[in-house]
Parts: C-alpha cells; structure tokens; sequence
C-alpha cells in the first residue's frame, strides 16, 4: 500500500506543471473520533479517540476544482488500552477526491478554504493476543469533508481538515474477508487532522 502511494506523491512531483497550476504532497496527523462499526469489535473501542496520520498529494488548478488522493491510517483502532483482547489492529482509508475551493488568485497568501469528497476503500485488520487469529475486511466507502490551506511561503504551509468517512451501504453480515458483522455491514468514522504542505 505505501509503495503505492509513494508512486503517486512521486508521478505529483515529478509531472509537468500547467501555469498558475500547483502539486501539493501533505503529510498529515491527528485523530479518529466517533467510529461506529457493526465489524467484530470485542473492546468497544471504536468510538473512542485514537491517534491517526497519513498523507495526501493534491493537485489544484487556479481555479475552483482540483483532485486529490489521501491515504489515512489509524492504529489501534479497534484496541482501548486497558484491555488484551486484540494484539494489534488498525482501519486504513484510501480514497480518491474531487476539490471544491476558492481561485487560486484570492487566496495566495492566505488561508484557501476547500470542500471534497470520493470514493475509495475502507479497510481493517485485527489480530487476536496469540497471533494466531487474523481477521482483515477490505470495503467500498466514501468521504466528505473540508477545511482550509494556509501558507507560510510559496513552497509551504499547513492544511486542516474535518473528514467523515463510512462504507457506501449495508451488507450482508460477513465483510468480503471474512470479517464478521453483527446485522448489515457497517463502518463509519470521523478525522480531524493537521498537516503540512510541500507546494510545488
């Protein structure tokens, strides 16, 4: 997966720039809050918060539309901390987007606020204390969200943004890997996050 997404920040970086275009490749953290899941989630840890990172390459035009790809991690997301039902665990979100924001002209050394949402999959693994039992759903879902980037000069600055992410529809009460659920499929969360532009 981060080789994959390593290709794409490269084939951002390295692709001809139209003018008054731009690239941007966002390392981001934050956290995950009000995670909903009907997946096997023996500590009830879902709708607590955790920490979550990842990164982002976007490519904006000068004017309103841009598109972006985010690949967001969160550890531990089905563990609380006090408990030693799960070893480890983890929900992963990659997602390909279409930007909503102001021209590039109104907002070049301010903040320029931004609206996206898409597609992509939504996928979690857990492993239980012996190691011996892993259970891993790969799943379609979306994303909505915005917020705002800033800058500091013309090749940084600092992006936030408040994202809800959740499977497309219900299912049936085994996840496509074998991931048990109790009633219809279902996985929903809520990031907050901060990262810092690299603006090309």
């Amino acid at each position: 997966m981060w080789r994959a997404v390593a290709a794409c920040c490269l084939v951002l970086l390295v692709c001809p720039r139209p003018a008054a275009a731009e690239w941007h490749i966002t390392p981001t953290f934050g956290m995950t809050f009000a995670g909903k899941t009907t997946l096997q989630d023996f500590e009830h840890a879902t709708d607590k918060i955790h920490p979550v990172f990842g990164i982002g390459g976007t490519y904006l035009t000068s004017g309103i539309f841009g598109f972006e790809a985010l690949a967001i991690i969160t550890p531990h997301f089905f563990e609380t901390g006090s408990l030693d039902l799960i070893k480890t665990s983890r929900a992963t979100a990659l997602m390909g987007n279409v930007m909503v924001t102001v021209p590039r002209k109104w907002a070049e050394y301010s903040l320029r606020p931004f609206v996206s949402g898409g597609f992509g999959l939504l996928r979690t693994s857990q492993v239980d204390p012996n190691a011996k039992l892993g259970v891993t759903s790969n799943i379609a879902g979306f994303n909505i969200g915005g917020g705002a980037v800033g800058y500091f000069s013309k090749r940084t600055g600092v992006r936030f943004d408040f994202r809800y992410y959740s499977n497309l529809h219900g299912g049936d009460q085994l996840a496509p890997d074998g991931a048990v659920a109790i009633g219809d499929v279902q996985l929903r969360y809520m990031t907050l996050t901060v990262g810092l532009v690299f603006r090309r």
